[in-house]
């Protein structure tokens, strides 16, 4: 009987019924916490598609899934997050969305993305700012760069900003056309200064920087202004903990007028906008060039108070140089002067104390001679008193053990073994130990304890233990031979 051919399915019918079985169990909209990533727009319907995400708490993807915005539905979420102040929906973002659950046979599961709730991104944010500050405050580098002296002149400067923005031209302008002419060296160190890859942009400039810091005052951080979510990478730990521990002072123009990220608040100096940044160091050094054109004026009064001044001490101290050789030299004999009495004393009580130590060690030697013989006889007799009988232990171990050995060769004597019931087997003087070195009609020798029997091998059967060879003995009976 033929095996029955199981049900079967095809491809498109196994999917479309997940399709009705998803539209069935899940006919509503629901709201759905996720991260946004991987988020573009298509060109000519502007429709954009996107992917869900979630993390754990390590940072790990625990679930993922596509999704999509019409493009009605899309052009409308952003006009009303640009209008909340978080700007415009980007990747990297964390959403309270509305979705609706939707299954293709060709392009399998995504969600239809109907609304999002800027007040949820809003929350996040803050959220995560809170947190950021909280862990730094624990770990105690909020108020580290802040620690830092702030170098005088303050002149040479690391920028790190996007060289095609706006604010850097405005900042690097009015440094280097300020009314007082005073210099400042600047290096750009460009980074990218807002989306999902500046936390890492900004922290590849910090390293470049590092490199060569021998060669620079401060890092200059500045941006042009922007939306809430712009700035949610200076306000993750990763950007603020480096900034927070860097070896020069960090001065930051974020151009955020209405709120402080995180790095604005653990820099060493903040200001709102670069071109406040720019006044901020202008004014720095206003003050000391200030002091200096001060100190200038004072300069040809100091000079003559120190040439003065300076003649008066010269004078008196050459008359204590003509004075002094002479007051040296004589302190100098008095000092040799007591320093050989005390040598010639102190030799004389030296060779007394020796010559009397040398006669006390002198008179001690003979009894210490003494002394010493008689108590290495005494070990020399405390070692050699056991050895006569260790030596009879010792010879009477020895002559069992010879007796052992002699009665074990006496057994394994060939005429002792033959006389156990063993013979050997051999064949034109070779002796045979193996069934499979004898064939029929070869004339063996069998040797017993008390004599020899020449026979010929008859058969020859071949078992899992022993061989057995039937022989022939000529002008005797036969008989049967086994050799274990």
């Amino acid at each position: 009987m033929e095996p029955e051919t199981p049900r079967s399915f095809s491809l498109s019918e196994l999917l479309g019924s997940v399709r009705r079985c998803l539209e069935h169990s899940f006919p509503q909209c629901y709201w759905v916490r996720a991260e946004v990533s991987d988020l573009r727009q298509s060109g000519l319907q502007g429709h954009a598609y996107l992917e869900l995400l979630e993390k754990g708490a390590r940072g790990e993807i625990v679930a993922r899934v596509r999704g999509v915005i019409w493009a009605s539905v899309y052009a409308e979420i952003q006009r009303r997050f640009v209008r909340s102040g978080i700007g415009q929906l980007s990747s990297g973002m964390s959403i309270l969305t509305l979705v609706r659950i939707s299954y293709h046979e060709q392009y399998g599961l995504s969600l239809q993305i109907t609304d999002i709730d800027p007040s949820y991104s809003l929350g996040e944010i803050a959220r995560l700012r809170l947190e950021t500050l909280a862990r730094l405050r624990k770990e105690g580098l909020y108020d580290m760069n802040k620690g830092l002296p702030l170098p005088s002149p303050l002149q040479r400067l690391a920028i790190i900003s996007s060289a095609t923005a706006a604010g850097y031209g405005d900042f690097v302008r009015q440094l280097h056309d300020n009314a007082y002419g005073v210099p400042f060296y600047t290096a750009l160190f460009t980074a990218q200064m807002q989306g999902e890859h500046t936390t890492e942009s900004v922290l590849a400039a910090l390293d470049r920087i590092d490199r060569h810091r021998e060669h620079f005052d401060a890092v200059v951080i500045i941006r042009g202004g922007g939306a809430v979510s712009e700035l949610r990478a200076f306000d993750e730990y990763r950007l603020c903990e480096v900034c927070a521990q860097y070896p020069l002072p960090i001065i930051s123009g974020i151009g955020h007028e209405r709120d402080e990220s995180v790095l604005d608040l653990i820099a060493h100096t903040s200001l709102k906008t670069p071109t406040a940044v720019a006044a901020f160091l202008i004014d720095s050094q206003v003050v000391l060039l200030s002091q200096l054109q001060e100190i200038q004026r004072r300069l040809p009064e100091l000079l003559q108070r120190l040439s003065l001044g300076r003649g008066l001490a010269l004078q008196g101290l050459i008359t204590r140089l003509q004075l002094a050789p002479r007051e040296h030299l004589e302190r100098e004999l008095r000092l040799g002067e007591r320093l050989r009495a005390r040598l010639q004393l102190g030799t004389q009580t030296y060779l007394q104390h020796a010559r009397h130590t040398l006669g006390r060690q002198v008179e001690r030697i003979p009894s210490s001679l003494r002394y010493r013989i008689q108590e290495m006889k005494h070990s020399l007799i405390r070692l050699t008193a056991p050895l006569p009988l260790l030596l009879t232990h010792r010879l009477d171990r020895e002559r069992t053990q010879l007796s052992h050995w002699e009665q074990a060769i006496r057994l394994s004597h060939p005429d002792n073994i033959l006389r156990r019931g063993f013979s050997i087997v051999s064949s034109h003087g070779a002796i045979l130990t193996s069934s499979s070195s004898i064939s029929v009609g070869q004339a063996l020798e069998l040797r017993f304890h008390d004599g020899v029997v020449h026979t010929l091998a008859q058969s020859i059967q071949s078992e899992a233990y022993s061989g057995l060879v039937r022989v022939h003995e000529a002008g005797v009976a036969d008989q049967e031979t086994v050799e274990q």
